[in-house]
C-alpha cells in the first residue's frame, strides 16, 4: 500500500517538473530587441534602414555609457583639484576666497533677475 502511494506521489511530482518547465519555455523573447534613441542631424534623410537604425542607436548607447563615466571621472579629478589647491592657501585667504565666492554668487542672481525684468518689462525694485 505504501509502496503504490509513494510511487503516485513521485509520478506527480515528475509531472509537475516536467510541465513546469515546459511551460517556462513558452516565453518567447524577441533575440535582439529595438533599441530606442535619436538619429544625429540629417540622418533621417539617409534612407537608413531599419537594422542600421538599431546599429546607430547601439552605437550611441554603447558611447554614451562610456562618455558619461568619463564625464564623471572628469567632475571627480575636479573636485580633488580644488581640494589641493585650497590645502595650499591659509585660513585668511580660505574665508577671504568663500566672501569673493558669495559676492559673485549675489551679482549672478541680480544679473539674472535684471534679464528677467526685462523679458517682462517690468522695473527692478530698489533695495
Amino acid at each position: 500500500m505504501q509502496c503504490a502511494r509513494w510511487a503516485t506521489c513521485v509520478g506527480v511530482v515528475a509531472v509537475v517538473i516536467l510541465s513546469g518547465g515546459f511551460l517556462l519555455g513558452d516565453d518567447k523573447k524577441p533575440d535582439d530587441p529595438k533599441v530606442k534613441g535619436t538619429l544625429p542631424p540629417h540622418y533621417k534623410q539617409l534612407g537608413l534602414s531599419d537594422k542600421q537604425l538599431q546599429d546607430v542607436y547601439k552605437v550611441q548607447a554603447n558611447y554614451k555609457a562610456k562618455i558619461d563615466e568619463l564625464e564623471q571621472k572628469i567632475k571627480e579629478l575636479k573636485a580633488e583639484e580644488k581640494t589641493e589647491r585650497e590645502k595650499i592657501l591659509t585660513d585668511a585667504q580660505k574665508a577671504r576666497l568663500k566672501e569673493l565666492l558669495i559676492g559673485e554668487e549675489k551679482e549672478a542672481k541680480d544679473k539674472s533677475a535684471e534679464v528677467k525684468d526685462k523679458k517682462t518689462g517690468e522695473k527692478t525694485k530698489d533695495k
